[in-house]
């Protein structure tokens, strides 16, 4: 996003995450964006280096039943389970010096796994920045807010897509709004007891049609609560009836055109995709998926665990090929036809709560 390379922010990341700089990663990172770029000049896959962001999913359980998560509603057909640490730590040793950005989520609520803090701790003493995403429901006394500050977790996204129970619930279904105040006031205060600035605690709004309303009292709420950022996001849907349903009226606020006869992501380009050149999603079954939007890993791309070695699946032949696929024609991969990746509105505001 733009804004990260704005002046401004640049010495503020240097100061949060200049613990993580190491000659290797910055060599990485240079190979990386190197093959990207001669992979699109060229047209065909030119992979250097190895993954420097990595998505790891903790489970694919949740406590909540979101109408249009596919973990939530019950349309997900991959087995259900929870990461062991053991395979986490070994995954991380494989590719941990590389790496500037793990994100500990995908489909599920990370903190039903009960190894998720020490995975985070874990990632804190390899020097890997950490990012996790939760409905809120689940740090729930000091202890576990304390502990979660002390592991070195460095962002929190806390999802809070209403403003009261009854908005909230219209989409965070079985799920409790105080439960979520609760637990961002807990963290908050963990932090100032130790006299940390991290994990930065950023409030995220997903604008429907029945919240569009309420996103300046929610932003409001997120300073009242403490949050550190407040992040408006737009909703992904799968289908039209579900976009008649959820989408708000506002086009600032939806990622697709509306005047598509389809459903279309705005902008998005018709070959190529950065993610497949610098990130990837292993699954809490070591499954390695092309990326998060590969909901069911439809297009696996090999297995990490059981004897399996992420850095050979990143140049496997599964890989390949599929980079390839999206070389020669993105929109032809329905999967990418709803992917936000080359949008830039999927967050139509980012405000920084705190200096």
């Amino acid at each position: 996003m733009a804004f990260l390379l704005s002046p401004k922010v640049i010495p503020r990341l240097l100061e949060r995450y200049g613990y993580a700089f190491s000659w290797k990663r910055l060599w990485n990172f240079t190979k990386v964006l190197s093959s990207l770029g001669l992979s699109r000049i060229l047209g065909r896959p030119v992979v250097w280096g190895q993954p420097f962001m990595l998505m790891v999913e903790p489970t694919n359980f949740c406590n909540l039943k979101c109408p249009l998560c596919p973990s939530g509603n019950g349309q997900m057909t991959r087995p259900r389970g929870k990461m062991d640490l053991q395979d986490f730590q070994r995954l991380i040793d494989q590719v941990g010096d590389k790496l500037i950005l793990l994100m500990l989520w995908n489909q599920g609520e990370p903190f039903i796994n009960p190894c998720f803090t020490e995975m985070v701790r874990y990632a804190r003493q390899k020097r890997i920045p950490t990012l996790t995403s939760t409905n809120g429901h689940y740090i729930r006394t000091p202890e576990q807010a304390r502990a979660l500050v002390e592991a070195g977790l460095d962002e929190i996204i806390v999802s809070l897509d209403g403003v009261d129970q009854e908005t909230y619930e219209r989409y965070r279904v079985g799920g409790k709004i105080e439960k979520v105040f609760t637990g961002v006031r807990l963290l908050t205060q963990a932090k100032k007891d130790l006299g940390r600035t991290t994990p930065l605690v950023n409030l995220q709004f997903i604008v429907f049609k029945h919240n569009q309303g309420e996103v300046q009292e929610a932003e409001r709420l997120a300073r009242e609560l403490g949050a550190d950022k407040f992040l408006v996001k737009t909703a992904q849907v799968y289908t039209q009836e579900e976009a008649a349903v959820f989408l708000p009226d506002s086009e600032v606020f939806r990622r697709y055109d509306s005047t598509a006869g389809e459903l279309a992501v705005k902008g998005q380009p018709a070959r190529g995709c950065k993610v497949l050149w610098y990130s990837s999603m292993v699954n809490w079954n070591g499954a390695v998926a092309p990326c998060c939007f590969d909901k069911d890993v439809d297009f696996e791309m090999g297995k990490a665990f059981a004897g399996g070695d992420f850095r050979q699946i990143w140049r496997g032949r599964a890989y390949m090929d599929f980079r390839q696929r999206l070389l020669d024609d993105r929109l032809g991969i329905p999967m990418c036809r709803n992917c936000s990746e080359g949008y830039r509105g999927m967050f139509s505001m980012v405000d920084e709560l705190r200096g």
